[in-house]
């Protein structure tokens, strides 16, 4: 890390304080701030050095300096009245400067709101119905619905089309606000009409508590397994599926682009496939103690005989400790897909009486043998890469932006790409547009009942995306991580 000098301003200009001011002053240097010591050297930092307008009158120590930035920025600051509570922004950015280190990406200060929403991503709970939906050209297809979910219960299905709930219609207008229209109070009813099938049936569910962490399923000889956060409730989650299919031997976990989540989730999740008393992982603190996480007690589904792990480079954290701890100590698990992105460190939370709180980190993991992968991740026994179409970050297309012969872009390659993975003839995918590949681009419109056109549009473009994204939720064929999986099982 570089450290920043700070930089001294020699101020010559004298100020005569007035009376409020001061009363103001002297009830600020009454308050204990703690901060005051450790916050300014990064906040000072951060101000770079322009033309400078030179001010004094003011002690610029260590122990009030804070006070003084803050009070020429509520008074001078051009963009001061944007904010409707300027001390607390200050405030918080002077938090975030002093647990911010570029060696340390994970020790942040987090607001109230901040800490909120991150327990909300990992514990995935709300007040809804239970169902995941793909959204495709305006059409919201479920693509999941949770075990023992108020939509489960009522009997909504994978595969049925939303299309109106309570009295709104949902159409190219609203498509995007379902998820709005879907959550509610606990115990509110909302009437949900699908179509199945081309049958039109309506269900009127009651809305309740939703925790959806975790997915499961059987097919054939095997279960597939979807761990997409470790929270709080995860351990529940999963047992709630695998109970149900204590008759199995083989397992597919997938693990991919799960970011991780809290210790306990993953020590309960270890326990549920090694049984009690195995090595989850090692701690090791900057005193020098190492701390062993063992799997506890509880739930045990010894008769799952043989595991496949899925994992990609979004694979992080909580899912990396536990695909080490399965791999090195269940006799038959193997791990199929990609590198993993390699979080070796963890973090404690501590509260603070305001409702923020500063996540640190306290300790360094290593897995039962010890392995390190910091910065370095999980190789897979068996790398297996997904269609070239996923490693490319897809430009957006303006409404207004159209290609046409012989023009060449990114959007151009993106869509020769797209249309390939979805199954159509491309015989080149370098971004260069010419005629075989306007021929494909108005089959494919032709097939969708759109108009056919000289040039790729935005309209078209969106579609060809969403479709590439439908047929990966929808068609396991699609997903080659998943098939290689299969095969390994049989």
């Amino acid at each position: 890390m570089e450290e920043n000098e700070e930089k001294k301003v020699v101020i010559k200009l004298k100020k005569v304080p007035l009376k409020s001011e001061r009363e103001e002053n002297k009830a600020r240097r009454r308050q204990r701030f703690l901060i005051v010591i450790f916050c300014v050297f990064l906040f000072v930092a951060g101000v770079g050095v322009g033309l400078t307008a030179a001010n004094k009158g003011q002690n610029n120590s260590t122990n009030n300096k804070f006070e003084i930035i803050k009070e020429y920025l509520k008074k001078a600051w051009l963009f001061k009245d944007d904010y409707e509570d300027l001390d607390e922004v200050l405030n918080d950015k002077a938090y975030k400067g002093m647990s911010s280190f570029t060696e340390d990406p994970y020790t942040i200060y987090m607001t109230k709101d901040e800490l909120e929403s991150f327990a909300n991503n990992i514990n995935m709970d709300y007040v809804g119905i239970g169902v995941q939906y793909y959204l495709l050209n305006d059409v919201a297809t479920i693509t999941r619905v949770f075990k023992d979910s108020p939509a489960e219960k009522t009997g909504l299905r994978k595969g049925d089309i939303i299309i109106q709930i309570d009295d709104v219609a949902i159409d190219e207008k609203n498509s995007h606000s379902l998820k709005e229209y879907v959550l509610g109070e606990r115990g509110t009813i909302v009437k949900i009409t699908v179509n199945r099938d081309g049958e039109k049936i309506a269900f009127d569910i009651k809305r309740d508590n939703v925790y959806s962490t975790a997915f499961a399923y059987a097919e054939k000889d095997y279960v597939y397994l979807n761990i997409i956060s470790f929270g709080e409730n995860t351990e529940d989650e999963v047992i709630n599926y695998l109970d149900d299919y204590r008759d199995y031997e083989k397992i597919i976990i997938d693990l991919r682009n799960d970011g991780g989540g809290y210790q306990t989730a993953v020590q309960e999740i270890a326990s549920l496939f090694l049984g009690p008393n195995k090595v989850v992982m090692y701690q090791s603190y900057s005193d020098g103690k190492i701390e062993v996480t063992n799997t506890i007690n509880n739930r045990y589904y010894a008769n799952f005989k043989q595991i496949i792990i899925l994992t990609n480079n979004d694979t992080a954290s909580a899912s990396e400790v536990l695909t080490l701890a399965l791999k090195e100590q269940h006799p038959n698990c193997l791990i199929v897909g990609e590198t993993t992105y390699g979080k070796g460190v963890v973090q404690s939370t501590y509260d603070l009486k305001d409702g923020s709180a500063i996540k640190i980190t306290t300790s360094a993991w290593t897995s039962p043998n010890h392995t390190n992968i910091n910065g370095v991740g999980i190789k897979p026994d068996y790398e297996v890469k997904l269609d070239e179409i996923f490693y490319l970050n897809g430009p957006t297309m303006l409404e207004d932006e159209t290609y046409g012969i012989d023009s060449v872009a990114s959007c151009v390659k993106i869509s020769q790409l797209a249309l390939r993975y979805i199954g159509y003839e491309v015989n080149r995918i370098d971004g260069y547009f010419d005629e075989t590949f306007l021929n494909v681009l108005n089959k494919y419109r032709n097939d969708n009942g759109i108009e056919n056109s000289d040039v790729l549009d935005h309209n078209t473009y969106k579609m060809i995306i969403n479709k590439v994204m439908y047929l990966y939720a929808f068609d396991e064929s699609k997903d080659p991580q998943l098939n290689k999986a299969k095969d390994l099982l049989k």
